[in-house]
């Protein structure tokens, strides 16, 4: 009996030291990743260290976008529930913080002044209850209270000298100049992981190198939650963002936006669209979209009012096409300047009746008459010398159809069918600009084409990244040869002629050599034309002898809808006030 009870004791002694050693290894090897984890997180804090975001500067190293100082505001919520917690006053504690916090919110609010009390006050509850429910959290020792506050903030929230509450520095971006150009910047907000991202224009297409690499601080902390200051802490450095140089001009940006703003007012347009390029090199001197937005204060807009319409919106060119036209027959020899269209009337093709945009008609009428009085007949006739095939192979050339390729989030391709798909009527309709689309950088690229001698440049708006310890020079990029050096000659002149002998010649300053041309594009809704809709619209540039720009003006929907009468007087305006800046002598 007594051995049997010796071994039992035994074995209960084997099966509890077996349980124990299990145990341990549990703990241990199986466990061991996950305690260590939970043991670092009481007695280690892992701070993000962001990295300073790469600048933007115009072309002659004016600052278009930087950052500033700001704050990220948090509370120790052991020392703040040592001294606040008993007594009952977080409530009013989270009532002065968010008081101090509200002209910050309120100014990211659509039309922050024109908010009525109710809607204040609505705001300011909601802001209250968010900071009462990170005050009272449980089971963490630091909370986030506000991020990015300003300075003016922070300085107000330090007045109140609440206990536990404290500040790391930071910084967020900052626009200089307001809303210049702000549908080319784009501006930063944050991504799914609350981390810094840039959205639309130059922030977002070049997010990656602008952003830099964020870097991380370990500290260990004491019983109460606060960093032990040592000399060991562990930890990366962050690495700061590159800096762009852009060829935007800011003075010719700010003449264009200004002139811009007042002609979409004066026309009563929905919106405006201007753009300026370099014809030599492709380098975007300007682009202009009304209305814009503040990207400072870019929680306040739409994200329709984000988008850059010269890039991003479609739309049918109307008559400024028949510069393609008569530019690839010329090209092609389908056609001479001095070629003449036959028709008196109305031309028929597969039982629809093609009109002038007037009803009125020139009988053998040149090219360059055709031109002049932007006949959609005769342009319709040079099509139809041309032919489908070489048509669409030139509409390729001039870069139509497909994206660009410029340094700019949202660049869209346009739209042109496929020739499988072109009747005999799309090869008439096409040839003055209906039923096929364009963007307004598309249509200045194709210009441009004819003012740099026949070679289409890449637009481009980056022309120098610079890094801690290198500059990378952007150089300008020919994509490709795409009409003679005679047969941009030849244009120019016929351009010349356009503008000169055009509808609105009188409106042309005397000595201004421009080539160029109208268009009036009605806009098509549900199958049909709108006729009380239509986008205006004039391309152009100058000096004919040697061009110093290429530019577009466009307007949708404006009052008069001839672009004649709106698009082209603005695009005069713009170069009466760009012309003594460039030092272009006007004989």
């Amino acid at each position: 009996m007594k051995n049997w009870r010796f071994v039992f004791i035994q074995i209960l002694f084997i099966v509890l030291a077996a349980a124990l050693v299990g145990r341990l290894l549990y703990w241990q090897v199986v466990k061991h990743d996950s305690l260590v984890a939970k043991a670092s997180e009481q007695r280690e804090i892992t701070t993000i260290i962001e990295a300073t975001r790469g600048k933007i500067f115009s072309s002659d190293g004016s600052l278009l976008v930087g950052n500033e100082p700001a704050f990220l505001l948090f509370a120790n919520l052991n020392e703040f529930k040592e001294s606040y917690f008993e007594t009952d006053g977080i409530e009013e504690i989270a009532k002065e913080i968010a008081e101090a916090l509200l002209p910050e919110i309120l100014q990211n609010q659509k039309d922050p002044k024109k908010l009525s009390e109710s809607e204040k006050e609505s705001i300011f509850d909601e802001e209250e209850k968010r900071i009462i429910k990170k005050l009272k959290s449980e089971n963490l020792v630091w909370v986030p209270l506000a991020k990015k506050i300003s300075e003016t903030t922070k300085n107000v929230i330090q007045k109140l000298e609440i206990k536990g509450l404290g500040f790391e520095d930071l910084s967020k971006r900052y626009y200089p100049e307001g809303n210049l150009a702000s549908q080319l910047l784009g501006f930063v907000g944050k991504n799914e992981d609350g981390l810094d991202t840039g959205y639309f224009g130059l922030e977002g297409y070049y997010n990656d190198q602008l952003s830099g690499k964020p870097g991380r601080l370990i500290q260990e902390l004491d019983a109460s939650g606060n960093p032990i200051l040592t000399n060991d802490q562990d930890g990366s450095f962050p690495t700061d963002g590159f800096d762009l140089t852009t060829t935007i001009d800011r003075n010719v940006q700010y003449v264009v936006e200004e002139v811009l703003e007042e002609g979409v007012k004066k026309y009563g347009a929905k919106s405006g669209s201007v753009v300026i390029l370099d014809p030599k090199t492709g380098g975007i001197l300007s682009m202009a979209n009304y209305p814009s937005y503040e990207p400072n204060r870019w929680q306040a807009f739409e994200e329709e009012d984000f988008q850059n319409q010269s890039i991003s919106q479609v739309y049918e060119p109307g008559s400024t096409f028949k510069l393609v036209t008569v530019a690839s027959a010329l090209d092609a020899q389908a056609v001479k300047p001095d070629t003449i269209c036959p028709c008196k009337g109305p031309i028929k093709v597969s039982g629809y009746e093609i009109q002038t945009w007037n009803n009125k008609y020139n009988p053998n009428s040149s090219v360059v008459e055709i031109l002049q009085h932007s006949d959609n007949v005769g342009a319709g006739f040079i099509g139809e010398k041309l032919g489908k095939d070489k048509f669409l192979e030139y509409i390729n050339k001039f870069g139509l159809g497909n994206t660009l390729g410029t340094d700019l989030q949202g660049e869209e391709a346009g739209i042109i069918k496929e020739r499988r798909n072109w009747s005999d009527v799309d090869l008439i309709t096409a040839s003055f600009g209906q039923g096929l689309s364009v963007t307004a950088l598309q249509m200045t690229s194709a210009l441009g084409v004819i003012a740099n001698d026949g070679k289409l440049m890449k637009p481009y708006l980056v022309k120098k990244i610079t890094t801690n310890d290198t500059e990378i020079e952007i150089k300008p990029e020919e994509i490709r040869r795409v009409l003679s050096t005679d047969t941009a000659k030849v244009m120019k002149e016929l351009l010349l002629s356009a503008v000169e002998g055009g509808e609105a010649k009188n409106l042309i300053p005397k000595g201004y050599r421009v080539a160029g041309k109208t268009g009036t594009a009605q806009v098509a809704v549900a199958g049909s034309y709108d006729p009380s809709k239509a986008v205006a619209s004039f391309v152009g540039f100058g000096p004919v002898e040697n061009p110093k720009f290429v530019a577009i003006v466009k307007y949708v929907n404006p009052t008069p809808i001839y672009g004649a009468e709106t698009a082209e007087p603005t695009f005069f305006e713009i170069v009466k006030k760009l012309y003594p800046y460039w030092g272009i002598t006007v004989k």
